[in-house]
């Protein structure tokens, strides 16, 4: 079974010009999912540093020849890709705040709503929604 997809050669940012893969969703530490892992030897980033809009309003954030100068991806792929990976980010910390809280100070415990049952049920959704992205990625693979 594939565990990294080849995405294209990057535009700019940590690697330009390199060729990058993202990485298959892995259950860590008996209590997280890690994923939207992309890199290669030289590099490594999240993909949630290519979808969530940077603070200096970069007008073609959206647009995938804006992170890559080859790639495989279709722009009506990409929003489908951007979409999922929006969706998978919010409930990673959804489970999060459900396991720990806010984790900035112990003062808050009182006031948390901390469920080690709804963590479980979000962090279920969650693997469905990875798989379902890798499945989508495996399916688009020219």
């Amino acid at each position: 079974m594939t565990q990294r997809i080849y995405l294209g050669r990057t535009r700019g940012g940590f690697a330009p010009g390199e060729g990058v893969y993202l990485e298959k969703h892995t259950w860590d530490c008996d209590w997280y999912w890690g994923f939207g892992y992309v890199g290669n030897k030289n590099c490594h980033f999240h993909m949630d540093s290519m979808i969530e809009a940077p603070n200096n309003h970069v007008q073609d954030w959206h647009d995938i020849t804006h992170h890559f100068e080859k790639t495989w991806i279709t722009q009506d792929q990409w929003w489908i890709l951007r979409d999922l990976f929006l969706s998978a980010y919010a409930l990673k910390r959804a489970a999060e705040v459900y396991r720990h809280g806010g984790h900035q100070t112990s003062k808050a415990a009182p006031y948390q709503i901390i469920d080690p049952e709804q963590e479980r049920v979000i962090n279920a959704d969650l693997g469905q929604l990875l798989d379902n992205i890798w499945k989508y990625l495996q399916k688009i693979i020219p």
